[in-house]
């Protein structure tokens, strides 16, 4: 204790005690209102203004829209021949004389091979001089039966032998003409498979004959895509030629009624003119198909999205401030992605700086489009 506080307790000592009790309420009072009045005055003003972020530099493209935009895909595709047949003989005999060789062009009529005829053409005469008896025969029964000189049984009887015979003649004369192979569609020669001398029986395979001129194009479409396509619509063909590509327009002439259940895919075919022999069977070649065409579509740079936890936005300008939109996308085409709503054509859309930004927040555009 103090050498005050002692003096002050030693003269209070000596007073009466109900002196020393209304001096203490005294103190304490005073203390209770200094107190209060030391809570009643307002601390100083420590607020500090926040400082205002700076804008942030920004690059935009005005947003447009194009009147006709093909909504389109590409896929690969093989091409296969128009036509590929098989020619077998169709009588028995030797090879005698094989025409155009492998390689060789074509046309329809053309004569292939020839074979030796010389155990049918001995039948045929015999067949051919039957006839001609019995067309004497026929004739002179008509005639007697005319005169009423002879019966109709013997007139029936010379109709039937004339009708037999022609019918003899007609097998053998058939078979004759069969000795000589003639192509059936015009193309190329591509499979020799027999050579002069060389005895072939009734059924077998001589020559292989493709058409190229006219070439189809083997695309497998996938499920969700088949429907927007029918015969008859056009299809785009890209191919390469000598290291470089050039596009060719055909005509959808077939879409299998089947999808592959593997793939979930069905095979289309586009037909496509090949005169300049460019195509070859097996080439590999890339489809163009055009789903539909879309009027006044908004493509924007894919960059420019920006990915959420619940779909996409993206930033546009509102007099100098950002402002976030939620888009919905639709075609992705390259680096450029279709936006179905969400923009208008004409605004103002961050492309460069908008991952930096925040809603309100104010930019500065800078120029460049890179």
């Amino acid at each position: 204790m103090s050498e005050e506080m002692r003096q002050t307790e030693s003269s209070l000592a000596g007073l009466p005690w109900y002196w020393r009790t209304a001096i203490k309420v005294v103190i304490v009072v005073v203390a209770v209102l200094i107190l209060a009045a030391i809570g009643m005055i307002e601390p100083p003003d420590r607020t500090v203004e926040p400082n205002e972020a700076p804008p942030v530099n920004v690059k935009v493209v005005e947003v447009v829209s194009e009147r006709d935009f093909a909504d389109s895909f590409v896929l690969p595709a093989v091409i296969e021949p128009n036509q590929v047949v098989t020619i077998s003989a169709e009588v028995a005999a030797r090879v005698e004389l094989i025409g155009p060789g492998e390689g060789d062009p074509v046309n329809a009529g053309d004569l292939l091979i020839e074979l030796n005829d010389e155990l049918i053409r001995p039948q045929f005469d015999r067949a051919e001089a039957q006839v001609g008896r019995d067309q004497i025969e026929f004739e002179r029964m008509a005639s007697l039966f005319n005169e009423n000189a002879t019966s109709r049984q013997d007139l029936d009887n010379a109709t039937t032998s004339l009708a037999a015979s022609q019918a003899q003649l007609a097998e053998v004369r058939a078979r004759l003409e069969r000795t000589e192979i003639h192509t059936p569609l015009t193309g190329v020669l591509n499979d020799l498979r027999v050579e002069e001398g060389e005895y072939v029986g009734d059924g077998t395979p001589v020559a292989e004959i493709v058409d190229m001129a006219v070439v189809k194009v083997v695309v497998d479409v996938p499920e969700r895509d088949v429907a927007f396509f029918a015969v008859g619509q056009a299809a785009e063909v890209v191919l390469e030629n000598k290291g470089r590509e050039r596009a060719a327009q055909g005509t959808i002439t077939y879409i299998n009624a089947l999808a592959n259940p593997e793939t979930r895919s069905t095979a289309m075919e586009i037909t496509l003119d090949n005169r300049d022999r460019l195509l070859r069977s097996g080439q590999i070649v890339r489809v163009r198909l055009t789903r539909r065409t879309l009027n006044d579509a908004i493509l924007i740079p894919l960059l420019a999205v920006i990915p959420q936890e619940e779909g996409y936005s993206v930033y546009v300008v509102e007099d100098s401030l950002a402002e976030q939109r939620a888009v919905v996308l639709g075609i992705i085409r390259g680096d450029r992605v279709q936006i179905v709503q969400g923009l208008s054509a004409g605004e103002t859309l961050i492309i460069d700086g908008h991952r930096l930004v925040a809603p309100d927040q104010k930019v500065n555009i800078v120029p460049g489009n890179d």
